[in-house]
């Protein structure tokens, strides 16, 4: 394969990286209120209306649009190696022979500087009209792969966008975009009655937002309103920290999760959400960035205080990844992805030193004790008195999830599209290094099925994901010795790999240094500042 290395070059405020963050979409009109000095521009920046100061509020809306096209596809497979992406490729493609390579990221530049290099070949495949269409061809490539689905923009929304304010004594017209851009990046503006979609109570609610820096209104690819937030890295991930763990956690925690956070930002520049017009979105498929007014000293100081720290390994800085709490032990990143492992996220125990009867967590009978011994780690709460934050950590160290047979044979025929008949069992086939289930088999009257990847394990057997896939299954029979009642019991929360942060957070209570808890959760890693960097 010929390697097409491109060249990205960062656009900086006063030397920071800046970046975009999708915020929401499916918009009717957006009314907004700054206090604070600001400029009104058009999608290009030009300005619109200058220099305002306005304590009314504003409304935006759309006056005519076009919708956009958006397709969606599987990524079948991840790797920063060449050659060993057309190896897998040749699997693919007896598959599926129009599955191909997308060559994601480049050569990272700031400030003219080269900072990163973060090539992936992804092999992907189709070109489907919307995610169930895609969800419905995942398994045909299983078990050689883990499918999951991605979406791309294939062509933008388009139309005219009005602005004005309470009083229409100022407004605009514009085409495609409008910026609101404050004087002062940490000047907040709020965004009033955005709607929102409870997945799963399907139910709609409504609510304030309150965000910095710049604000950009675009027609979506449904013709509606969707909301990007411009802003440089240092203020935009004091908000991420602040919504991937909430406040009153120790600066030593908060710091490391700064890190681990800024990490994952500038290793994953240009491998997300193709041809949209932003980097990142808002939940945890990239980094939870949420709309709520917030003030915390810990996460201000650890920002900071780590100002460009990255985890840096071989020259190249680390996609570090972190989860809400590992369960006593994290996972090795293959044990999870399709993709290569890296030898500091191999899954290791989240305590001082590893018990001996609980070594091999891929035994059967070991997990089983595992899960009911709740052992010593940092994780394990009990006893412990923890901020608030912490507070929803406690339910997922240890869990337990019931369904009767028959709800159960219904959510596995909606989430797989198999009908396996009754449901005699659900059998482990291979687990990984913290006793997360990288493969179970199914098995029914009419039909066994399998099942492979950490996700798709947790979504098959749960209306909506179960905590983790460190479980085992516990069965209550009828008469006749069937199944009428299939218990979950399980460890964790998420998919465990790198950094535990309820396990981070309670190393830092415990009197450990930012430097003591990455070193726990990443080796062979070092800091570098991103602003020294560069060739």
């Amino acid at each position: 394969m010929e390697e097409k290395t491109q060249q990205l070059h960062l656009k900086q405020i006063d030397g920071e990286p800046v970046f975009r963050i999708h915020l929401f979409e499916n918009q009717e009109m957006v009314d907004f209120k700054l206090g604070e000095q600001f400029t009104v521009e058009d999608a290009d920046g030009n300005p619109l209306i200058k220099n305002i100061k306005s304590n009314l509020r504003w409304r935006v809306k759309i006056k005519s649009a076009n919708p956009g096209k958006v397709h969606y596809y599987l990524v079948l497979y991840e790797t920063f190696d060449a050659k060993r992406a057309e190896e897998r490729l040749a699997v693919a493609r007896k598959i599926a022979p129009e599955a191909r390579i997308l060559t994601l990221g480049g050569e990272i530049f700031l400030n003219n500087k080269k900072i990163n290099s973060n090539t992936k070949y992804t092999i992907v495949v189709g070109e489907y009209s919307s995610e169930l269409a895609a969800k419905r061809h995942i398994k045909r490539f299983r078990p050689e792969f883990s499918p999951r689905v991605e979406k791309a923009i294939a062509q933008p929304g388009t139309g005219e966008i009005e602005i004005f304010d309470a009083e229409y004594e100022n407004s605009a017209e514009t085409a495609n975009a409008v910026r609101i851009v404050p004087k002062d990046f940490n000047a907040k503006i709020k965004l009033y009655n955005i709607r929102g979609v409870d997945e799963i109570l399907q139910k709609e609610y409504y609510k304030d937002h309150v965000y910095n820096g710049t604000i950009e209104f675009r027609i979506d690819p449904q013709g509606r309103l969707m909301a990007i937030s411009e802003l440089p890295l240092e203020s935009y991930l004091k908000r991420v920290v602040y919504s991937e763990i909430g406040t009153e956690l120790p600066l030593e925690f908060s710091k490391s999760l700064a890190i681990v956070c800024r990490s994952e930002v500038m290793a994953r520049i240009g491998h997300k959400h193709l041809g949209a017009p932003y980097d990142m979105c808002n939940w945890g498929h990239c980094l939870r960035y949420y709309g709520d007014d917030f003030e915390d000293k810990n996460i201000e100081a650890a920002i900071e205080q780590t100002r460009g720290q990255v985890i840096v390994a071989r020259g190249l800085i680390v996609d570090t990844y972190f989860n809400l709490i590992c369960g006593g032990h994290t996972e090795d990143a293959s044990g999870v992805w399709e993709i290569d492992e890296a030898p500091f996220f191999h899954g290791k125990y989240d305590w001082t030193e590893t018990p001996k009867e609980f070594a091999n967590l891929q035994d059967e009978d070991t997990v089983r004790r595992w899960i009911h011994a709740r052992p010593e780690a940092w994780c394990n709460l009990k006893g412990r008195q923890v901020p608030d934050s912490l507070e929803k950590a406690k339910q997922y160290f240890r869990w337990e999830v019931n369904y009767s047979r028959r709800e159960l044979e219904e959510i596995i025929r909606k989430k797989t599209g198999e009908d396996l008949g009754d449901l005699f069992d659900v059998v482990p086939i291979q687990r990984g290094a913290s006793g997360r289930l990288k493969e179970v088999e199914l098995m029914g009257s009419l039909k066994n099925y399998r099942l492979r990847g950490e996700l798709s394990i947790r979504e098959a057997l749960a209306y909506d994901y179960l905590p983790s896939s460190c479980f085992y299954v516990e069965k209550e029979m009828d008469e006749t010795g069937t199944p009428y009642l299939f218990t979950f019991v399980g460890a964790g929360q998420g998919h465990g790999v790198g950094m535990c942060k309820t396990g981070g957070a309670v190393m830092a209570m415990e009197g450990h240094t930012c430097e003591q808890i990455l070193n726990h959760y990443f080796e062979d890693c070092n800091l570098e500042s991103i602003y020294k960097m560069g060739q």
